[in-house]
């Protein structure tokens, strides 16, 4: 066992919780996470991003840890999820940005461009939508929460929620689209 899995299994007992040993978890893992995450975003700085939300989640979740796995295989099964969650976001942020910039008339793409004009078409665009939909909307897409996340403060199933979430981003991306031929 190397020492970030002796480390983790000490704090999970309950035996200490100085930010050192984490420290020591974080040093001991930090290469080959960033490694992999990187192999996934490829860029460095969403590297980074992804390398911290990954540590930062499994300093919430290791009291569920359960050893049944390595720790680095639980620390690489964190960071796959959080890597490939990051590229989800990035891809629906630049279809809607896309959406936006390719729709505006040519004479607001020049140098005094401002950004008020994309952000007042969406929130044109959420105003068609319906409460519920603005709600799961926002929380996905502004606040990047999980599904999980959402389904436990709205109490709705995942399902539901994929759901609602695909149909707002339709109905807004027909808006800004039926906005832009007018």
């Amino acid at each position: 066992m190397d020492s970030g899995d002796e480390t983790l299994l000490t704090l999970s007992a309950g035996e200490t919780d100085k930010p050192g040993d984490f420290r020591l978890l974080v040093n001991a893992h930090s290469r080959p996470l960033y490694a992999h995450i990187r192999s996934i975003v490829l860029d460095h700085e969403s590297t980074n991003d992804v390398l911290q939300n990954t540590f930062l989640k499994a300093w919430q979740s290791y009291p569920s840890f359960r050893g049944d796995a390595k720790v680095s295989t639980w620390l690489f099964r964190i960071a796959t999820n959080e890597a490939l969650q990051h590229l989800r976001k990035r891809k629906t942020r630049e279809v809607f940005s896309r959406i936006l910039l390719q729709h505006q008339p040519q004479q607001q793409t020049d140098a005094h461009f401002n950004s008020d004009d994309i952000r007042k078409k969406l929130e044109s665009a959420l105003n068609t939508l319906t409460t519920k939909q603005r709600m799961i909307f926002g929380m996905k897409y502004f606040n990047e929460m999980k599904y999980s996340e959402i389904s436990e403060i709205l109490k709705l199933s995942e399902g539901t929620l994929k759901a609602v979430y695909h149909h707002a981003s339709r109905k807004v991306e027909a808006f800004i689209l039926r906005q832009s031929i007018d």
